[in-house]
């Protein structure tokens, strides 16, 4: 259940608003009759209402695998200027790529030519 709660936090945190609305019982015959399951202890009442059983969690811890460095690019100057305004310190390195870079469009963090 901790992973579950989890999830749902990290996920929240992804939204700009939230709103929580309690659905009454009367409104939501399904968890009701689950609710109501949970409670009883009859064994008959599953043979009148559908129960999944899940052989493996629906929420699979990953593990990290491998770290991957980073490699750089000849497309990282370019997009760091299109997107930051960031120029390199040498003089002729920065007009080289200004007038490069007017050759390229930088949309949704992808490089066009």
């Amino acid at each position: 259940m901790t992973a579950y709660v989890k999830k749902v936090k990290e996920l929240l945190g992804q939204f700009d608003t939230i709103v929580i609305t309690q659905v009454p019982r009367s409104e939501n015959s399904n968890t009701d009759a689950l609710a109501w399951l949970i409670t009883s202890l009859e064994e008959n009442i599953l043979k009148t209402m559908p129960v999944e059983v899940l052989e493996t969690p629906s929420i699979i811890k990953s593990e990290l695998i491998a770290q991957v460095a980073a490699v750089t690019s000849w497309m990282d100057p370019f997009i760091s200027y299109l997107r930051d305004g960031v120029l390199p310190n040498d003089h002729d390195q920065v007009r080289s790529l200004h007038l490069q870079a007017m050759r390229y469009l930088l949309k949704n963090n992808m490089l066009y030519k």
